[in-house]
């Protein structure tokens, strides 16, 4: 128990430093996009640099081996509605393999997703989430007569977006499930850190 809430200690001064760095970055950033936004664009130099950015790529990969084996995979395509709001799809995948009890299952299922970007870098996001879950590990009351059944989850939050290339990001976020439940497949908070071109 006591080596549970080291470990748990050190994820989150990890986190809170990695949230540290990035809003230093951010505020050095800021006289940067500043700076860049007082300089005169001509009318199709502007034009091109909003129309050829719209798409955008990205989404996460996770892995942690041992006993507890995880397997995350979650590609995702987006469009840049405007200048502040952005959709996309995601789809998500995900092995796990506890060894102890001799448990190998699969989950997937696919997000539509909307940020909404206050400023440079702080955004507001919601997300509709559904996923398929195999019963005899989630879910063992319907077990003999459905091998699978499905998850929606409705998350909202916010995040935090470093720029670390000229069009590509990484992004924190936290995340509330409001309809969180004991068939949920995780709990609130929602922490996530993906990547976007």
């Amino acid at each position: 128990m006591a080596s549970r809430r080291t470990k748990k200690r050190i994820v989150m001064r990890i986190l809170l430093l990695l949230i540290l760095l990035l809003f230093i970055k951010s505020v050095s950033a800021q006289e940067d996009f500043f700076t860049e936004q007082s300089k005169p664009i001509n009318k199709k130099t502007k034009e091109k640099k909003i129309t050829g950015n719209r798409l955008f790529f990205g989404g996460n990969f996770g892995i942690q081996a041992g006993d507890y084996t995880i397997i995350e995979l979650s590609p995702l395509i987006g469009y840049r509605i405007t200048e502040k709001l952005s959709s996309g799809i995601q789809i998500n995948y995900s092995y796990i393999h506890i060894s102890v009890l001799k448990i190998s299952t699969h989950i997937y299922g696919g997000s539509l997703f909307s940020n909404y970007y206050i400023n440079k870098n702080i955004f507001a996001r919601c997300e509709y989430e559904w996923l398929s879950l195999e019963s005899r590990y989630f879910h063992t009351a319907i077990y003999q007569t459905q091998k699978r059944f499905s998850v929606h989850s409705v998350l909202i939050g916010g995040g935090y977006r470093q720029q670390i290339g000229e069009r590509s990001y990484i992004n924190l976020m936290i995340l509330w499930n409001l309809n969180e439940n004991a068939l949920s497949p995780y709990q609130n908070p929602i922490i996530r850190i993906s990547f976007e071109l």
